[in-house]
């Protein structure tokens, strides 16, 4: 009995090997389109002076983003990371286009009481 008892335990090690080599290649499509998350419309943006001086807002984080796409799918971009980590305001404090890419550095608030926004944004941004 003791025998088999350790024929099988060492059946199972065997066979609980993984004889097929892992593979390290990842095949597929990244999309060029930025696509909003829901609750998009929940984080509006604002100038950062103004969230800095809020008490009601506290800085989450301050990223940097570099893409080849437009203004308006960058902030859209930013927009979802703030969704993402539970922000619902967003500043940008510097910003330069160029007709290849778009390089923004945004930052990302909680705020529990959110200023006033005066202004719409285009494509709802």
């Amino acid at each position: 009995m003791k025998k088999f008892f350790i024929a099988l335990s060492i059946l199972l090690t065997i066979a609980s090997c993984n004889s097929i080599p892992p593979s390290n290649l990842v095949s597929g499509t990244v999309p060029n389109d930025t696509i909003p998350l829901r609750g998009f419309s929940k984080v509006s943006v604002h100038p950062d002076k103004l969230l800095k001086i809020n008490t009601n807002c506290d800085l989450a984080m301050r990223i940097e983003i570099v893409q080849s796409k437009n203004y308006a799918e960058t902030i859209m971009e930013l927009k979802n990371r703030a969704l993402l980590i539970g922000g619902n305001a967003i500043s940008l404090s510097k910003m330069t286009e160029s007709t290849s890419a778009t390089y923004l550095i945004g930052k990302i608030y909680l705020c529990s009481v959110k200023p006033y926004h005066l202004h719409p944004h285009p494509l709802g941004i």
